[in-house]
């Protein structure tokens, strides 16, 4: 697998896939249906704001999402220690080493949606 394809692939499945599910979980489940303390209050709070607030906040996520996922591609590329990690981490795909570009693959692919 390419590495190209391969961040295609975390994209969807990471970013866009798990977007859909949050913004489906904020905009259809009342808050009479939540049992965690926490996704009380978000969507209490989420409820509470007008559609460009709402807009917003789904956008946050989308970032928190996209920054996370490029610091993990970034500790696969080596070029983000971890401390206390003092080998190198490497990632494959079906035995194949893949990485060194991920990171930078990943945030341009971003860049451009």
């Amino acid at each position: 697998m390419s590495p190209d394809r391969f961040v295609l692939a975390i994209q969807n499945a990471v970013v866009r896939d798990n977007l859909a599910v949050y913004d489906e979980m904020f905009r259809t489940t009342p808050v009479e249906c939540a049992v965690d303390p926490l996704w009380i209050r978000a969507l209490t709070m989420f409820n509470s704001l007008d559609e460009e607030g709402k807009e917003t906040l789904i956008e946050v996520i989308r970032n928190i999402m996209i920054d996370t996922t490029a610091n993990m591609l970034g500790i696969f590329d080596g070029c983000c220690p971890v401390s206390g990690i003092e080998a190198d981490v490497t990632l494959s795909v079906g035995g194949q080493p893949i990485g060194g570009e991920l990171q930078e693959l990943f945030l341009e692919l971003n860049e451009s949606e």
